[in-house]
């Protein structure tokens, strides 16, 4: 993958309007930290699923997949790259083991971009 057909955005949650941010890319990598196992990584691939939250302030990336799909008509291939964090009071930095883990993240997205 050239560095020019890529694109980075940062959000603090996702939202419906990250479906139109995402219509017309091929492929679209959620990074996230959440739930992983003991690897402190996981790269997964996932599709459209449109699951009911309480808030749109709630929305999964397969279910921003699902919107897209909806609304223009086709939705990228999406993977997620859960990142295991380990400190999560207010003002707290990256912990030493969750920088490893976001390090190790930073080299399986870089092998996987590689390959596409």
């Amino acid at each position: 993958m050239r560095e020019a057909d890529a694109a980075c955005e940062f959000r603090y949650q996702l939202n419906v309007e990250d479906a139109y941010t995402i219509r017309d890319f091929d492929l679209v990598v959620f990074a996230d930290a959440m739930s992983v196992g003991e690897d402190g990584v996981a790269l997964t691939e996932i599709g459209p699923s449109a699951t009911i939250a309480f808030t749109t302030h709630e929305m999964s990336p397969a279910s921003v997949l699902a919107l897209c799909h909806e609304l223009y008509g086709r939705a990228p291939r999406a993977y997620t790259l859960a990142i295991r964090g380990f400190e999560w009071d207010m003002g707290e930095g990256l912990s030493e083991r969750g920088r490893a883990n976001l390090v190790r993240a930073a080299d399986i997205l870089r092998r996987f971009l590689d390959e596409q």
